[in-house]
């Protein structure tokens, strides 16, 4: 199928569009087009919308302000290219610029959700405030595995658990602190990836 022809100006309308559905998840208000492109009446944007419409580029629904619809949404980019591994010290590794690094495993489970976290106790893991943790939503872990908690007086943690015979033993990632033995705790989610943004 052969990509429609767009003026310039229809062109500019939909880049507009598809930005605002892909960075915030839903289109602009005809008066937001409107203000963007200096166009002083609705009727005009119309004009511009109807034409992308009868393009095939978008839908719309004519009773809701903000029902845009991308008729060819992008996929969401859970790709980076790889570089290759870098040793400090040495030369900048010539990566194979095919490569790709998938991390579409972060996020193609309903099972997955994220937490900023707030305060410094997570430093010694080298997890730091603003840092989000991924999170696989479960009930259950494997010794070792670093999990947010509910205490039973309803605060929360994040701690290294190991089950021992009659009890939990929950480690905090300082090293200073002491562990904590319960015989319950309610897991929240096991943590399955660090996201930083500098």
């Amino acid at each position: 199928m052969t990509k429609p022809t767009l003026t310039s100006r229809q062109q500019e309308i939909y880049d507009f569009l598809r930005e605002k559905i892909v960075t915030r998840g839903y289109g602009p208000t005809v008066r937001e087009i409107g203000t963007q492109f200096e166009i002083k009446s609705p009727n005009g944007v119309m004009c511009h919308l109807k034409a992308l419409e009868k393009k095939g580029m978008i839908s719309r629904e004519s009773h809701m302000s903000r029902a845009i619809q991308l008729s060819n949404p992008p996929h969401p980019l859970t790709e980076l290219p790889f570089a290759g591994q870098l040793t400090i010290g040495e030369v900048f590794p010539a990566g194979n610029p095919e490569d790709r690094l998938d991390f579409s495993g972060l996020f193609s489970s309903t099972d997955h959700c994220c937490l900023r976290i707030r305060g410094t106790g997570l430093q010694e893991d080298h997890i730091v405030e603003g840092d989000t943790l991924v999170l696989h939503r479960q009930p259950t872990f494997r010794d070792g595995d670093l999990a947010v908690v509910v205490y039973e007086d309803g605060s929360t943690g994040v701690k290294r658990l190991y089950q021992e015979s009659h009890r939990i033993r929950l480690e905090s990632a300082r090293k200073t602190d002491a562990p904590q033995f319960v015989n319950r705790i309610v897991v929240i989610g096991i943590v399955v990836g660090v996201i930083r943004q500098y």
